[in-house]
C-alpha cells in the first residue's frame, strides 16, 4: 500500500520509480539506482525507461502507465520537455510526490518560469507533489533511502545522525555529507529543494520539526521564496527546541545576482533578511563551516541571558585568534574571577586579570584544565565559554579532549572548543559528545556570537494605526504615477500622524508678505524623488530677495540636471532646528515583505551604514530598541550629559511609518516612504521632507 503520510513518501517510500534511469551504471541517470541498493533501502525500485526491459538488474518499464502500483515517490531525469508528460503519468498513477531533477525551467528565464508554473499546476490537479525542479534529491540517512543523483553518495557509508539539512544548491547536500563525514558529524535528512515551485523550505522544514530523527534544521539558502511559511516553521521549531541555523548567500550584490541567476528567484536587501531571521528566531551564521559545526552549541537550549564569553586556553597565540574575532563582534571578554584564581592556586597556577584564561603549559596536565574548565562553567554570570587546545589535541586526545567532556557531562553552560592544529580524532571524539568542535578561530567565533545574538521568536505587535488609514487609502487611490509630489506625501504623512513643519507653496509672480524668515525652497515634482541630487533645494534663505532668486535658481538647475522632470510649484518651510536628524524608511521588499529603517539622517544617511531594521508593522517597544541600536544617536539618548531628544515621539513615528505595511493591497501599494531629516527636539519631532513611492512596475516573486 502507499505511504498515506507525505513525510513517508518524501523520506521513506517503499515504492519508487526513477523515470529516465540508465543501464549504463557510469552515467548519473543510473545513480539514483546504485545508491539506494548500495545504502541498504529496502523497498521496491521501478526503473521507468522505454529503451530497456531490465536496467541494472531491475525490471523495467516503458512508463509509469505499465508499472505495477502503488507508486509512493517518482524520481524524475528526463529533459524538461519530456516532464510535463511524466507528471500526467504520474497523476493518474495515484503517485504522492515527485522530485524532478531536470533543469531548463525558472532559473532559465521567463519561458521556464512558465513552464514551472505551468508544472505545479499540473500536478496540483493530480494531487501530487513536487520537489524542485532542478533538485538533486532527498536523503533518509537512517532509513537508509538515499534518493539522489549526489555522488558524495559513492563513499561506503552516511554517519546517521541529529542535523535535518534542506539547500537550494543540490551541490551543497554532498558538500556538507563530506565535510561532516571527516569530523564525525552525522545527519538524519537532507534535501535538495532547488527551485522550489511547489514544496517549500518552510514545508519540509514542518516535518523535519516532526520528525523524532532531527534534533537541528541546517539550510543552505539562495533567496526566500516564501517568508510567510519559513516563519510559522521557524516558530514551531524554536518551541520543539530545534533550532534553525542558516547560511544565506546575498551579503554582497554579486552573491544576489547569484541567487537569481542559479534558481530564478528574486533576491532582496541582505540587511531585510538579517531583520527577518531575527524577528522569528533563526540564527544565521556567517561561514560555512559554521553551519556544521555550531548545533552542538545551540541544540537544545534557548537564548543566552547576555553576552559574556571566557575563553580558557593553554595557548595564548590561539586563543588570541578567536578572542580578536569575537571583541569585533560586540562580546563581552570575561576575565578570570576571584573564585576561579583560588580555585587554581593548590595546583600552582596564577591566572591575570586579562581577556583570556591562559593556564599557559601547566595546562597541558588534564587535572589542571579540567578544574579550570569546571570552574567556568559553574559561573552563574558567564554565558558561554569557549576552550583553546593546542598541539596536544592532535597528539594527545586524552590530555586534551577528554577533560572537555568530561567537564560538559555536568555543566549546561554552552561549550565552544577550538583546536588549533590539524586533529581529526579529537574533533570526532568531541561530536559524538555532542560538543561543539571547531577546526577554525573563524567559524569558532562565528558560532559564538551567533548564539549570543539569537533571540526568540518577536511577538507580533503592531502599534495601532495613527488617526487612520482611511485617509492614507483615499490618498494611494487618488495618485497619479509612480513617485507622490511633496504635498501628496504631506497628506500621507499627516494620515498617519507624523507632526511636520508647516509649507506653502509660493507665488512665484510676487513677494508674499506673510512667510517669515529664514526659510527653505524645494521643488514640488512628481518625476524626481530625491530632490538634493537634482539641485531643488535651497536652504538658509534670508529675505523675500532672495527667496524669489532661490526660486529662479531651482528652476534652473533642475532643468540642467533633469530636463526631463516637470516642475509643478516651489514649497516655502521655515528652518528647523533641533537636537538630531534622523531618516526614518519604509520598504516593501522583494524577499520579506515590509521593513522599517531607523537612520542618521541628512543626505550622507546611505553612506554612514549606522541603522536598525525590523519588519514592519512594530511596536512601540521595538521602535525604542531601534533607537538604541543606532550608534549616531547616542547624544539624544543623554550619552555623556548631552541633552536629551524625545524618544518616545521618535518611536511614535517609526510605528506611524511602519504602519504603512497595514494598508490593504490594492490596486496600488506603497512601496517606499521616507522622511528625511525628521527633526528630534527636547519635547517633540517634526518632519521635514518626505518621500513615497508607489509599486508601479513591482516584479512579482517566482514561484
Amino acid at each position: 500500500m502507499a505511504s498515506d503520510s507525505l513525510a513517508e513518501a518524501l523520506f521513506r517510500p517503499q515504492n519508487i520509480a526513477l523515470v529516465g534511469a540508465s543501464g549504463d551504471a557510469t552515467k548519473n541517470t543510473a545513480r539514483p539506482q546504485r545508491y539506494l541498493r548500495k545504502h541498504g533501502y529496502g523497498g521496491r525500485i521501478i526503473p521507468i525507461n522505454p529503451g530497456r526491459e531490465e536496467v541494472l538488474g531491475e525490471t523495467a518499464y516503458p512508463n509509469i502507465a505499465s508499472a505495477p502500483g502503488p507508486i509512493d515517490h517518482a524520481f524524475i531525469m528526463v529533459p524538461a520537455d519530456a516532464v510535463p508528460a511524466v507528471i500526467d503519468d504520474c497523476c493518474r498513477a495515484g503517485v504522492r510526490v515527485a522530485t524532478v531533477f531536470s533543469d531548463g525551467f525558472a532559473e532559465t528565464g521567463a519561458d521556464g518560469l512558465r513552464r514551472q508554473r505551468a508544472l505545479v499546476e499540473a500536478a496540483h490537479k493530480g494531487g501530487i507533489r513536487l520537489i524542485g525542479p532542478n533538485s538533486m534529491g532527498v536523503i533518509d540517512v537512517h532509513a537508509g533511502s538515499p534518493l539522489t543523483v549526489n555522488a558524495v553518495l559513492e563513499i561506503p557509508r552516511i554517519k546517521p545522525g541529529p542535523l535535518g539539512v534542506i539547500s537550494q544548491s543540490g551541490t551543497m547536500i554532498g558538500a556538507m555529507i563530506s565535510r561532516g563525514q571527516e569530523r564525525g558529524i552525522g545527519f538524519s535528512k537532507l534535501v535538495s529543494i532547488g527551485n522550489e515551485a511547489d514544496l517549500t523550505v518552510g514545508e519540509i522544514g514542518d516535518m523535519l520539526v516532526d520528525d523524532p530523527e532531527t534534533s537541528a534544521i541546517l539550510m543552505f539558502l539562495e533567496s526566500i521564496r516564501d517568508p510567510e511559511a519559513l516563519a510559522i516553521m521557524a516558530r514551531r521549531a524554536f518551541a520543539a527546541k530545534k533550532p534553525v541555523i542558516v547560511y544565506k548567500l546575498g551579503r554582497s550584490q554579486a552573491g544576489r545576482a547569484l541567487a537569481i541567476s542559479h534558481s530564478g528567484a528574486i533576491a532582496g536587501d541582505d540587511a531585510a533578511c538579517d531583520a527577518y531571521f531575527r524577528h522569528h528566531g533563526i540564527i544565521r551564521i556567517e561561514m560555512l563551516e559554521t553551519l556544521l559545526e555550531i548545533p552542538p552549541l545551540i541544540i537544545g537550549r534557548r537564548p543566552a541571558p547576555g553576552r559574556r564569553v571566557a575563553v580558557l586556553t593553554t595557548t595564548g597565540g590561539g586563543a588570541a585568534t578567536v578572542v580578536d574575532r569575537l571583541g569585533a563582534s560586540g562580546m563581552e571578554l570575561m576575565p578570570a574571577t576571584a573564585g576561579l584564581k583560588e580555585r587554581l592556586a593548590p595546583l600552582g597556577i596564577a591566572i591575570g586579570d586579562g581577556p583570556i584564561i591562559d593556564l599557559t603549559m601547566a595546562g597541558t596536565r588534564s587535572t589542571v584544565y579540567q578544574t579550570a574548565l569546571e570552574g567556568l562553567l559553574a559561573e552563574p554570570d558567564c554565558d558561554a565559554v569557549v576552550a583553546v587546545v593546542g598541539s596536544s589535541a592532535q597528539f594527545h586526545p586524552q590530555l586534551a579532549v577528554e577533560p572537555i567532556i568530561t567537564a560538559a557531562k555536568a555543566s549546561k553552560t554552552p561549550l565552544a572548543a577550538f583546536l588549533v592544529p590539524q586533529a581529526g580524532e579529537s574533533l570526532s571524539l568531541l561530536a559524538d559528545a555532542g560538543i561543539a568542535g571547531f577546526r577554525t578561530p573563524e567559524a569558532c567565533a562565528d558560532a559564538v556570537r551567533a548564539y549570543l545574538g539569537w533571540f526568540g521568536p518577536r511577538p507580533h505587535t503592531p502599534g495601532k494605526p495613527g488617526r487612520s488609514l482611511d485617509d492614507a487609502m483615499a490618498i494611494l487611490s487618488q495618485a497619479q504615477g509612480i513617485v507622490l509630489d511633496e504635498l501628496a506625501a504631506r497628506k500621507m504623512f499627516d494620515a498617519l500622524g507624523i507632526p511636520q513643519v508647516p509649507a506653502q507653496m509660493l507665488d512665484e509672480t510676487a513677494p508674499q508678505s506673510d512667510i517669515k524668515y529664514p526659510v527653505a525652497a524645494k521643488m514640488i515634482s512628481p518625476d524626481i524623488a530625491h530632490k538634493t541630487e537634482a539641485g531643488g533645494v535651497v536652504l538658509g534663505i534670508a529675505d523675500s530677495d532672495a527667496l524669489m532668486e532661490a526660486a529662479t535658481e531651482i528652476r534652473r538647475r533642475v532643468a540642467d540636471r533633469r530636463p526631463d522632470a516637470a516642475i509643478t510649484g516651489i514649497v516655502v518651510q521655515p528652518m528647523e532646528t533641533g537636537l538630531a536628524e534622523v531618516m526614518i524608511g519604509y520598504r516593501h521588499t522583494a524577499e520579506v515583505g515590509p521593513i522599517v529603517t531607523l537612520a542618521v539622517g541628512g543626505t550622507l544617511a546611505e553612506i554612514y551604514g549606522d541603522a536598525s531594521i525590523r519588519l514592519a508593522p512594530t511596536g512601540l517597544e521595538t521602535a525604542l530598541e531601534m533607537i538604541a541600536e543606532v550608534r549616531g544617536l547616542a547624544p539624544i539618548r543623554g550619552f555623556r550629559g548631552h541633552a536629551k531628544g524625545d524618544c518616545q515621539a521618535l518611536a511614535a513615528a517609526i510605528v506611524a511609518i511602519s504602519n504603512l505595511a497595514q494598508i490593504e493591497p490594492g490596486q496600488q501599494r506603497v512601496q517606499e516612504a521616507e522622511i528625511n531629516p525628521l527633526i528630534v527636539k527636547a519635547d517633540c519631532v517634526i518632519a521635514v521632507d518626505g518621500l513615497i513611492v508607489l509599486n508601479a512596475g513591482h516584479r512579482e516573486p517566482s514561484v
